[in-house]
């Protein structure tokens, strides 16, 4: 076992980065036998997106199981999607799959855009606002879901109670600090451009916001190329993770992104994949997400000792502070 998993595998290790020393309160989220299932799925799934040959659709699904049967159980499924993803595209011979989803998410999300911006504005609390948009934004989200209406979900996200919200407590964090330093860590294409809006908020309250993409293309998750296609880069720095995981293992992240994750005043993450890898991690986190997977929720109800029932993983909306 490599040292940076021998940190992870016990509770309060700690892992060296930079000045701050990172924490984590016990086990992150670990790959379970129901996540095998949904990686079935996405073998299917991908096929389906990505060719119309049934021989290869087959291949998708052999390789899956293959893959499954020498699955790490320790990791969290993003980072177990990784090796994945990685076969899917080496059978498919192509390294972006869902090139074209992604295409349709951001070109969906910037024709909405100005209309959902001006709500936000028309709104009695702008930040509360788009902080709700940003978070319906996370319906799109082709490594959970393959069915969604991302319109409908937008349109009702103004008027949707949140299933857990600490959103006095981000507000504290938010004006503790002159011109704070936040990280802004991202998840799907169409989804960055709800980002933006709430980036916008953020930026009027005098925050220095980066924000971190993928390095490589994976599932439906926004790179540095999607980011300018969505005028992300005009709103704030945009950097990479330096992965293309579908979420933030500290630990293969880049110099520079743990730079900046150890110098933020506060980090907003956004997404399952990012919540499943970061949701042990000692750090000044805000997990925004839509709970779209049973697994997440059944981690969310243990972690935060919930009643039974309280999230199915049924599109839920969440907006946590970290344990401190």
């Amino acid at each position: 076992m490599s040292k940076s998993l021998a940190a992870r595998s016990m509770s309060l290790q700690p892992l060296a980065m930079s000045a701050r020393i990172i924490f984590f309160f016990r086990n992150p989220m670990r790959t379970t036998l129901d996540c095998f299932v949904c990686f079935m799925r996405q073998a299917r799934s991908t096929g389906l997106l990505a060719t119309d040959d049934p021989a290869l659709q087959r291949q998708l699904i052999e390789g899956a199981g293959q893959y499954i049967e020498q699955v790490d159980t320790e990791l969290s499924p993003p980072e177990n999607a990784v090796g994945l993803y990685a076969l899917f595209a080496d059978i498919l011979g192509n390294d972006d799959p869902f090139a074209q989803v992604k295409q349709e998410g951001n070109s969906f999300a910037l024709a909405v855009q100005e209309e959902v911006e001006q709500r936000i504005q028309a709104a009695e609390d702008s930040l509360r606002a788009a902080i709700r948009v940003a978070i319906a934004g996370n319906i799109i989200d082709y490594g959970a879901l393959h069915e969604f209406d991302a319109a409908a979900t937008i349109e009702q996200c103004f008027d949707r109670d949140f299933v857990l919200d600490d959103y006095p407590i981000l507000l504290e964090a938010l004006h503790s600090r002159t011109y704070p330093k936040v990280l802004y860590l991202c998840d799907n294409c169409g989804e960055i451009v709800f980002d933006g809006l709430l980036i916008k908020e953020l930026n009027k309250l005098g925050c220095h916001v980066t924000a971190a993409v993928r390095e490589a293309p994976i599932i439906n998750d926004a790179t540095l190329a999607d980011a300018r296609t969505c005028g992300l880069d005009q709103i704030c720095t945009v950097i990479s993770n330096g992965t293309s995981c579908p979420g933030t293992p500290l630990a293969s992240c880049s110099a520079e992104f743990q730079k900046q994750f150890q110098a933020a005043d506060l980090i907003i993450s956004k997404g399952m994949g990012n919540f499943e890898t970061l949701s042990e991690v000692s750090a000044p986190i805000f997990f925004l997400f839509t709970v779209k997977c049973s697994q997440v929720a059944l981690h969310l109800t243990e972690r935060q000792g919930l009643a039974p029932n309280v999230v199915q993983g049924d599109g839920e909306m969440v907006l946590l502070r970290q344990k401190k």
